[in-house]
């Protein structure tokens, strides 16, 4: 339960954290109404959109929480 709340903590201390999950939300909303009949464009959203965007939201979450542990050589290399 720790590492939730730290997520939290992190996500709200760099709101550009979330706008990867933000992303993800919309484009399953738009998913969920059903309005898109056509599989290969339901696919392409679901895999090609969505997935990307979780994996960039919890990456950079990730590099973020373990921001402090990581060498000097490394965190030079990170953009923030």
């Amino acid at each position: 339960m720790q590492g939730f709340s730290d997520l939290l903590y992190t996500v709200g201390d760099h709101p550009w954290l979330g706008i990867p999950f933000l992303y993800a939300l919309v484009f399953a909303m738009l998913l969920w109404t059903g309005r898109i009949r056509h599989p290969a464009a339901i696919n392409m959203i679901a895999i090609g959109l969505i997935l990307p965007c979780i994996n960039l939201g919890m990456i950079a979450a990730g590099i973020m929480l373990s921001a402090d542990k990581l060498q000097f050589a490394m965190h030079g290399l990170m953009p923030f």
